[in-house]
C-alpha cells in the first residue's frame, strides 16, 4: 500500500507544473504575512464594501444599490453596518459633472456614488467611490471591496438554505436573485431603509452560518473566495501598498491590464464592458456569446469582435424586460480603422461609435437595445499597423466583472503556419482561410467577388467559456 501511495504521489507530482504555481505561492505567502495588519492587528481598519447587483450590470460588476462599512480591530470584526446608497447620495452638496454617457443615456445631470463605478478599471472606480463617501458621509476608509451576487449564490450552494426569521423567508441558491429583487425593488423609494435592513439580515445570517460549517465546507468556502476573486466577482483595492501589489499580481484588484512585450512581438488587448442604463434588472434574462477573429499578415492585423446578446425576458415585462446597455470595446491605443454595426437577422445598422483614449487604451462605445425575446449582434472592426514582422503575437481577452462565464470563440488567421500556441489552438478548414491544400477545401463564398483567388494561409481556432481573463500566445 505504501509503495502504491508513493507511486501515486510521484505520478501526481510529475503532472504538476510548479513553475505555474510559483508566483501564486509566493504571493500567498505575502498575503498570509500581511493579513493580520489588514485585519487591524496593530491599527483598526475600516473598509468600504460595495454591494454591486450584477442583475443590473455596470462596468465593475453591477449597480451599487447598497454599501457597507466593515471594521476590524485587533484582528477581529468589530462592526459591519450596511446602508442604502440613496441615503448617502442625498447628502451630497453641490454638482459633480458625470461622464457623458451617464448624462446622455441614464439621464442623470449629476454624478453620484451609485454610478461611481463607470470606469471598468476597479482601482480607478474605487478611488472615485471613496471620494463620494468622503463628500457625502464624511467617512474615510482604508480600502474598497466590491462584491456582486454570484459569491453569495455560490456560498448558499455550500451552506444550504438560510432562514431570515424577521422576514419569515428561506433563501437558497435557486431563489436568491428573485428574493433579493423582490425585497430591494418592490415598493422601494429612495431614502427608505428596507433594502439596507434586508441585506443586513442576510449578511449577518451568512456570517452566523459560516461559523457552523464543517471543516470540509469551510475549505470549500475558501476555494469559493479564491474562484470569485479570480473570476472578478470580488475585487479588492486596499491602501496597504504591498498587499495591494499582491492583489494586482494575482489579478484580484480588478484593474484593466495593458499588456506589453518586447522584441519582434505584438501585444493585444480586447475587452467588452457592458453598462445597463435601462434602470432595471434585465441582466437576469441576458446571455451572451463572443467571437473574436484575428487576421495577421506582414504589415497589419485586422480584428473583428462579434458580441451576440440574447434577451429571454417575456414580452409581458414591458420596459422591465428591455436590455438597454452602453457597450464599450477596450482595445490598444494604436488601433485604427475603427467601425461598428448592429444586426438582428438580416437587418444591419451601421453605428457611429464614440471613441475615447483612456490610460493607454482606446474605448469604443455605443448604445444597444435588446428587446424582450430578441437576439442582437454587435460587431466591432478595427486594425493595427505593424512596423516590423512579428514572430510572437500575444492577446489578452479581459472578462468583465459581474458577468458569469460565457462562450468565447477565437480564430487566428496567418499566412504562415504557427510554430506553437498557448493555450493550444487547432488548425481547421472551417472557412476559406483555413487549409493546407486548396483542393481539399470546399469553398463557400461569403465576400464577393467570388471569382477572386483564395488567400494563402492558415486558420486556428480555440473555443472556451470565459470565466476569467484569457491570455493567448502565438509563435511563428
Amino acid at each position: 500500500t505504501n509503495n502504491n501511495n508513493s507511486f501515486t504521489a510521484r505520478y501526481v507530482l510529475s503532472k504538476i507544473n510548479f513553475e505555474t504555481y510559483k508566483e501564486l505561492i509566493s504571493q500567498t505567502i505575502i498575503i498570509v504575512d500581511k493579513l493580520p495588519n489588514v485585519l487591524g492587528r496593530e491599527d483598526s481598519k475600516t473598509y468600504f464594501v460595495l454591494f454591486e447587483n450584477n442583475m443590473e450590470l455596470r462596468p465593475t460588476g453591477g449597480f451599487i444599490g447598497s454599501y457597507g462599512l466593515l471594521a476590524f480591530d485587533k484582528g477581529r470584526l468589530s462592526d459591519f453596518a450596511i446602508s442604502d446608497v440613496y441615503s448617502a447620495d442625498g447628502q451630497l452638496n453641490g454638482h459633480v459633472e458625470p461622464p457623458l454617457p451617464i448624462k446622455q443615456y441614464l439621464g442623470e445631470a449629476n454624478w453620484w456614488l451609485r454610478d461611481s463605478n463607470w470606469d471598468p478599471d476597479f482601482p480607478t472606480s474605487a478611488k472615485r467611490a471613496e471620494w463620494f463617501l468622503d463628500k457625502e458621509m464624511d467617512k474615510q476608509v482604508d480600502g474598497v471591496i466590491s462584491v456582486d451576487l454570484t459569491p453569495i449564490k455560490s456560498f448558499l450552494k455550500i451552506s444550504g438554505p438560510i432562514f431570515l426569521s424577521d422576514y419569515n423567508m428561506s433563501i437558497n441558491a435557486d431563489n436568491l436573485y428573485e428574493k433579493v429583487q423582490s425585497e430591494v425593488q418592490d415598493d422601494f423609494f429612495a431614502g427608505t431603509h428596507k433594502k439596507a435592513s434586508f441585506l443586513t439580515a442576510l449578511s449577518r445570517s451568512i456570517l452566523d452560518k459560516t461559523g457552523g460549517l464543517s471543516s470540509t465546507q469551510k475549505t470549500s468556502v475558501l476555494k469559493l473566495v479564491y474562484d470569485n476573486l479570480d473570476q472578478r466577482h470580488i475585487q479588492v483595492f486596499l491602501h496597504d501598498s504591498e498587499f495591494q501589489n499582491t492583489m494586482e499580481v494575482l489579478g484580484w484588484d480588478g484593474s484593466v491590464f495593458t499588456p506589453a512585450c518586447s522584441g519582434n512581438c505584438y501585444s493585444d488587448l480586447v475587452g467588452i464592458v457592458e453598462a445597463n442604463v435601462g434602470v432595471n434588472k434585465s441582466n437576469y434574462f441576458v446571455t451572451r456569446e463572443a467571437n473574436l477573429d484575428i487576421e495577421i499578415d506582414e504589415a497589419r492585423i485586422d480584428k473583428t469582435m462579434t458580441l451576440t446578446l440574447k434577451n429571454s425576458a417575456s414580452a409581458n415585462l414591458g420596459l422591465s424586460g428591455r436590455y438597454k446597455s452602453y457597450v464599450r470595446l477596450l482595445i490598444p491605443e494604436n488601433s485604427i480603422a475603427i467601425r461598428a454595426e448592429s444586426s438582428i437577422g438580416q437587418n444591419t445598422v451601421v453605428l457611429n461609435p464614440e471613441i475615447t483614449n483612456s490610460k493607454g487604451r482606446k474605448e469604443v462605445g455605443t448604445i444597444v437595445e435588446v428587446l424582450a425575446g430578441e437576439t442582437k449582434q454587435l460587431v466591432f472592426y478595427w486594425s493595427a499597423e505593424l512596423s516590423k514582422q512579428v514572430d510572437q503575437y500575444d492577446v489578452y481577452i479581459r472578462k468583465q466583472a459581474g458577468v458569469d462565464g460565457y462562450p468565447v470563440n477565437v480564430s487566428v488567421s496567418s499566412p504562415i503556419r504557427l510554430l506553437g500556441s498557448s493555450p493550444t489552438f487547432t488548425l481547421t478548414n472551417k472557412n476559406r482561410k483555413a487549409y493546407d491544400k486548396p483542393s481539399d477545401l470546399t469553398y463557400q463564398c461569403s465576400n464577393p467577388p467570388c471569382d477572386a483567388p483564395l488567400p494563402e494561409g492558415y486558420e486556428y481556432w480555440y473555443n472556451t467559456t470565459l470565466v476569467r481573463d484569457l491570455f493567448a500566445r502565438f509563435s511563428y
